[in-house]
């Protein structure tokens, strides 16, 4: 009986302890979320910033039925260019990679930025996604791949076309 007593005690101190802590985690979660999602934000708009240097004014629209999934948000920058905002991730990958593509009203490629990336080797941040500046959905294809992270430079590469597709399918067009 007595060891029965000391096992119930036992599971009740647990339970207690996990409570106060599952507690104390919602608390820090109240308080940091907010902060989460500002820091996010800020970063959305400093890749719209990158893609579309000349933004003044910036509305939501909606992601067209069909996009394909790796397109997180669509924005329709001075009321002619998009911002497409993606996720994607390669074979290899550690982590999802963000890219935000700027596009034009008559579906080149204008911009581009790469918001996370988490591979050991960079395949040129600043530099590789400068390649697809001018392109359209008829040729980002071309685009050669960047050895020694071709898997990552081909997820980029289709992230480009799915942005191209985004905009075309938003604009009324045919997804093929």
């Amino acid at each position: 009986m007595k060891k029965m007593n000391e096992n119930v005690k036992s599971v009740i101190v647990l339970t207690v302890i996990c409570l106060i802590v599952t507690a104390l985690l919602a608390v820090t979660n109240h308080f940091t979320a907010p902060i989460i999602k500002t820091a996010r934000d800020e970063k959305i708009e400093r890749s719209l910033k990158t893609v579309i240097p000349e933004m003044y004014s910036i509305r939501d629209a909606e992601i067209p039925e069909g996009a394909p999934s790796s397109v997180k948000h669509i924005y329709i920058v001075n009321d002619s260019l998009y911002a497409v905002v993606l996720t994607t991730t390669s074979a290899y990958s550690s982590g999802d990679m963000g890219i935000t593509v700027g596009v034009s009203a008559d579906g080149k490629v204008v911009g581009v930025t790469l918001t996370s990336y988490f591979e050991s080797k960079d395949f040129g941040r600043d530099t590789y996604p400068k390649n697809y500046i001018g392109t359209t959905l008829e040729d980002y294809a071309d685009v050669d791949t960047f050895a020694g992270v071709t898997y990552s430079s081909k997820a980029f590469r289709k992230a480009i076309g799915d942005a191209l597709t985004a905009v075309k399918l938003l604009k009324g067009g045919d997804a093929q």
